[in-house]
């Protein structure tokens, strides 16, 4: 499998290492316990920040999970117009292959249709995009689980986003460890998984990118058998493909995404039916360039990205149109105030996503 980007325009991080990988045991999982407790112990930082303190559920109110799912590098144009035919046939596929967005990302447009929204699609209303300036994974991840702009990490080495992320926050007010949970195919998203930077799992991480469809099997089975406040899941094989320049290889990993993605929101479905109040969100951490191999801070093109959200605390609207630039920061700001969290009022900070909320939740 082709590498992960590096730190300036976005090039190979790791080397193709699937086959050997998906025999390995090792699993990477981060989960509330290895983030700070609510009582502080020596040495270690308060996450109870004046202004911007986390609080459990009271107990009145309905139990609440949260999931989050980006897929590293996947462009909205697959998204929302499916296969883009000058690229197939430069990689030689068939026009067979050439199908809308509907065939190649089903489920995704299921949900949207049935139950759910998309923000930034063409044709309806602003963009959604990474604040960058530098428009590869960290800092993309450390702005969606921030809510902020990564001010502080501006490439693929940085030692921390700097900022509060939705893990602290959920931590600080879960009862229970697996109450909050981080499953990842590419494991350096733990630098910027908690404002104490890099973090120590429960069990050994894999050391190197992990395939998709085992980090996939491990979020599934932990969301089943334990039911997050808050969980992300982080899928990297469609930007490895993509990286490789091979674009059947990034289709079918889109493909596969999006089937897991199905298993995601039907067990989030099931919990709703048990009066759970639940959200889903998918997205990306960055988009691609034009020549569609490359991404970063000399291909602005790539910082556009895409949004598609559900569940019973999410506004089923279909395609939204969002009446101003939007960005990955604010989908921070839209998850506590769907958990009921103080919002961030730093200046970097997001805005809520009022255009996926009821109005009750605004």
């Amino acid at each position: 499998m082709k590498s992960k980007v590096v730190a300036a325009t976005g090039r190979s991080r790791i080397g193709r290492q699937l086959q050997r990988i998906v025999l390995q045991c090792a699993a990477f999982a981060v989960t509330g316990c290895l983030l700070a407790s609510p009582s502080r112990s020596a040495g270690a930082p308060h996450f109870q920040r004046a202004g911007h303190a986390s609080v459990p559920d009271p107990p009145s109110t309905p139990p609440l999970a949260i999931v989050l799912v980006t897929l590293d590098g996947v462009r909205w144009h697959e998204i929302f117009e499916g296969v883009d035919a000058r690229l197939a046939a430069s990689h030689g596929l068939p026009p067979s292959e050439v199908v809308g967005a509907a065939e190649l990302t089903p489920e995704l447009h299921r949900i949207v249709a049935t139950h759910g929204a998309a923000l930034g699609a063409p044709g309806h209303g602003a963009a959604i995009s990474a604040s960058g300036p530098n428009f590869v994974s960290l800092p993309g991840y450390a702005e969606l689980l921030s809510g902020r702009r990564a001010t502080r990490c501006q490439d693929n080495q940085c030692s921390g986003g700097g900022a509060r992320t939705l893990l602290d926050d959920f931590s600080a007010g879960a009862a229970r460890s697996a109450q909050v949970a981080l499953f990842s195919s590419w494991p350096e998203i733990a630098r910027v998984a908690s404002v104490r930077g890099v973090v120590a799992e429960p069990i050994p991480r894999s050391p190197t990118f992990r395939s998709d469809a085992l980090t996939a099997d491990l979020a599934i089975a932990h969301l089943k058998a334990h039911p997050p406040r808050f969980m992300f899941l982080g899928l990297g094989e469609p930007d490895e493909f993509g990286h490789r320049n091979d674009y059947a290889g990034y289709l079918n990993a889109v493909r596969r995404a999006d089937a897991r993605i199905a298993e995601v929101a039907q067990e989030l479905t099931r919990l709703a039916a048990r009066g759970t109040r639940t959200a889903l969100f998918v997205t990306a951490d960055h988009g691609r360039a034009d020549n569609f191999v490359e991404h970063g801070s000399t291909y602005p093109e790539s910082a556009r990205v895409w949004l598609i959200a559900a569940g019973s605390a999410v506004r089923a609207s279909g395609f939204v149109a969002a009446q101003r630039q939007r960005r990955l920061a604010d989908l921070a700001p839209t998850v506590r105030q769907i958990a009921g969290l103080p919002r961030d009022l730093d200046p970097e900070a997001g805005m809520p996503l009022s255009e996926l909320l009821d109005p009750d939740n605004r």
